[in-house]
């Protein structure tokens, strides 16, 4: 590895800890200095008594960012560390506040743990973008770039040259490329490694043969030549390379996640869920209240769906049709309610697929049409977020009939929790076939971030919104 690698990797270290210690320290001067006059104070903390824990916080933050990622060696666009950032300073504070509540201590400023939270984000990224700006200048000036031999004639290594050529900041310079690693090439590279000008061979293309891996490997072991090779041949996007006895092992994980990520994703679901239950329940009294008056029968519907990994569970919605049309079997005893749903999807359903839509269904009433099209059914559905049974963000639970109808490929869906809203609800959700929306949905647990989810949770009013307003 390159010293400039190590030198840029080991001081994110100080730099994040610089500026940790003076987000703390703008908070504390906008309490007690600029907004006190707007705002006085009852209660003031003696400054030096604040910094020792900014010094203790900022330490332990430091172990939060490492856990994160936040400082693996390699190159990262800036869009993949600032969920990160955001993701670690969440959580530091969410921490010291559980702290402080543990230790009953009495904290008068609210405003100063919201500040410092905002803060230590801002200044984090920030720093993180001028340092990245400043590699991006010795790159442009010829420093600290890895020089590297690229070894593959199919089209991934081309595509990957092309790329490589045009992002400079990723910091990487061609300086041989060969189909194969011929004697004249082997030569080449030698001399180079030698005049200490070659810093890696880079292996992307997937049809070498095992006897030319275990050349090349050889090859760049006696010339101490670092390598490095995609491991993504058998089309998998989320692996995780682990030692076991000293042997190697490639981790095929299901999604992004697993680990760390699913509990992350909890605690975000948690604290949406809290926040959106609470927001939006005057709305769901007024909902059941319009429910009451219109027709008998239960305010809340409950449905079995299936669920992560195959499990099914009950969805909560708002009642939309009439009760005698609603299926189950605490519903439709008799069977006649299912037999008619048959009826309808045979002659109105809208979508190709296993997955239904009817069109102009009769089993509505007035109210259920506005709450269908609005999407104010599923406001209860924030329940099953609390639950565990969905996440804010994944692709839609479907019914067991539904699913009996899946392709091999579509138990893919199966491998997160299904949400209340996704990428296929803001591409259009009815207006999509099953199959258009099955590969939107993988698409999202393939490339799952915690920036995702917000942009999707950000466009799904503008999309209920769009097909509210729809003629």
């Amino acid at each position: 590895m390159k010293r400039s690698d190590l030198f840029f990797a080991a001081i994110l270290v100080p730099i994040d800890f610089l500026l940790l210690v003076a987000a703390g320290f703008a908070a504390y001067f906008l309490r007690f200095g600029a907004l006190q006059d707007i705002q006085p104070v009852i209660y003031q903390i003696p400054f030096f008594t604040y910094m020792r824990y900014v010094f203790g916080v900022s330490i332990f933050a430091i172990g939060i960012f490492a856990s994160t990622g936040l400082y693996h060696f390699g190159h990262y666009r800036i869009q993949n560390e600032i969920p990160k950032i955001f993701t670690a300073c969440s959580t530091s504070i969410m921490l010291v506040i559980v702290f402080i509540f543990f230790i009953k201590e009495l904290f008068t400023s609210r405003f100063i743990v919201l500040a410092a939270w905002f803060l230590c984000i801002a200044f984090v990224a920030t720093g993180r973008l001028i340092l990245r700006a400043f590699r991006l200048l010795l790159f442009n000036a010829g420093y600290g770039i890895n020089a590297v031999a690229v070894i593959g004639s199919d089209t991934r290594t081309t595509d990957f040259m092309l790329e490589v050529s045009s992002r400079p900041w990723l910091g990487y310079r061609i300086l041989i490329h060969a189909h194969h690693l011929t004697d004249e090439i082997k030569i080449k590279i030698q001399h180079a490694a030698r005049d200490k000008k070659l810093d890696d061979i880079l292996l992307i293309d997937e049809s070498l043969s095992a006897s030319q891996l275990r050349d090349i490997v050889q090859f760049a072991d006696i010339n101490h030549v670092s390598l490095r090779y995609s491991a993504d041949s058998i089309g998998e996007k989320n692996i995780e390379i682990e030692t076991v006895l000293g042997l190697p092992l490639v981790h095929l994980k299901r999604t992004r996640l697993d680990g760390w990520g699913r509990i992350i994703k909890r605690m975000y679901d948690i604290l949406g869920g809290i926040f959106l239950t609470m927001l939006f329940l005057p709305i769901g009294i007024l909902v059941a209240l319009a429910i009451i008056i219109e027709s008998r029968g239960p305010i809340i519907y409950k449905n079995i769906r299936v669920g992560q990994d195959g499990k099914h569970f009950e969805t909560y919605k708002f009642r939309s049709m009439y009760k005698e049309y609603c299926t189950g079997p605490q519903y439709d005893e008799d069977g006649k309610a299912e037999q008619y749903q048959k009826t309808l999807v045979q002659s109105q359903s809208q979508r190709k697929g296993p997955v239904f839509k009817v069109l102009r269904d009769p089993r509505r009433t007035c109210v259920g049409r506005f709450l269908e099209r609005t999407s104010l059914d599923e406001l209860p559905q924030f329940l099953n977020v609390l639950r565990g049974n969905m996440s804010l963000v994944g692709p839609r639970p479907h019914m067991p009939s539904e699913v009996a109808g899946y392709e091999n490929h579509h138990h893919q869906l199966f491998r997160v929790k299904p949400g209340i809203t996704g990428v296929a609800q803001i591409r259009g959700r009815s207006d999509l076939n099953f199959e258009d929306e099955a590969r939107l949905d993988i698409y999202y647990i393939e490339h799952w971030s915690l920036l995702l989810d917000f942009i999707i949770l950000i466009k799904t009013p503008y999309a209920v919104l769009a097909r509210a307003l729809k003629v």
